[in-house]
């Protein structure tokens, strides 16, 4: 049996109510995240029953699950006694291909998910090539390597696709890099500045920012509105203490000098702020930079 699986292609099998107690999770699951939303579908199946059965396979006087992981984690969660299934007659690798492609249409995967699904298939298990794994789920074989090619980044980055914060078509731009430091640095810039590809990859045409340092100059570029205003008020309450200290000399006006006094303490506490607004600045979106003027 080799149906075409993107198609969805009927496969021959039968359908039945299996106890929950005979259906076991296969080997190689390829849910690995722990965020499955299983409450919607707990939610949804309770109010509307199971629209579509599980996919199982008979193994060792059991049925092992083909598609539908979650599905079973709901109906376990609402205590039924029996799933409805459809068993097929599958082997190791036919197994797999369907799973993957089910979990593909869905779009149940997590990209990481996905990349380690796709690895297993060609690596792992050594079921098929590239071009293979592309034929049976439709998608062109440089969109798999670059997949793949994410479970080479650093952890540091892998963490920030897991939580969003870095979208897997960006990173996937960060693998020509091979340095995890390189990486883990453009990784940190497009999170806080919510880059898109194109500006990423402008960023990584110019050798002046592609270090460290040059990233963190262009950080410092960020704060030039505050630390010009911040020289401003400078150069404003040196003025001020002059005219004090002239008039002073002059004998002049005492309420005019307790006057310029006071608008010279005001300054002094709009330059603390703008201070401590810009240190606040660097500490949440640069990391430790060189602060002083």
């Amino acid at each position: 049996m080799n149906p075409d699986l993107r198609n969805g292609s009927r496969l021959s099998g039968i359908m039945d109510d299996v106890p929950i107690s005979d259906i076991i999770i296969p080997f190689n699951n390829l849910r690995i995240s722990n965020k499955l939303n299983i409450e919607k579908i707990t939610q949804s199946i309770r109010q509307h029953g199971l629209i579509h059965p599980l996919t199982v396979r008979p193994k060792d006087k059991c049925f092992e699950i083909v598609a539908g992981y979650r599905r079973y984690l709901a109906c376990k969660k609402l205590k039924w006694k029996k799933i409805p299934c459809h068993i097929v007659c599958l082997d190791e690798t036919q197994s797999f291909e369907l799973a993957l492609v089910e979990n593909i249409r869905r779009k149940s995967f997590t990209p990481l998910e996905e990349a380690t699904a796709f690895k297993a298939y060609m690596s792992d298990h050594g079921w098929g090539s590239v071009a293979k794994l592309s034929r049976k789920i439709g998608r062109s074989p440089s969109a798999i390597v670059r997949r793949i090619g994410l479970l080479e980044l650093p952890d540091e980055v892998l963490e920030k696709i897991k939580t969003s914060a870095l979208s897997p078509s960006t990173a996937e731009e960060l693998i020509p890099l091979k340095d995890p430091e390189r990486q883990s640095e453009f990784a940190k810039l497009v999170a806080r500045r919510h880059l898109t590809v194109k500006s990423l990859r402008n960023i990584m045409k110019d050798d002046s920012l592609t270090s460290k340092e040059s990233l963190e100059i262009e950080d410092r570029s960020k704060t030039q509105s505050i630390d010009k205003s911040i020289s401003v008020l400078k150069i404003a309450m040196s003025r001020i203490i002059s005219i004090i200290e002239e008039d002073t000399e002059k004998n002049n006006d005492f309420a005019i000098r307790e006057l310029l006094f006071d608008q010279k303490i005001k300054i002094h506490s709009q330059i603390d702020l703008l201070l401590h607004a810009r240190k606040k600045y660097y500490k949440k979106y640069c990391g430790t930079v060189n602060l002083s003027l």
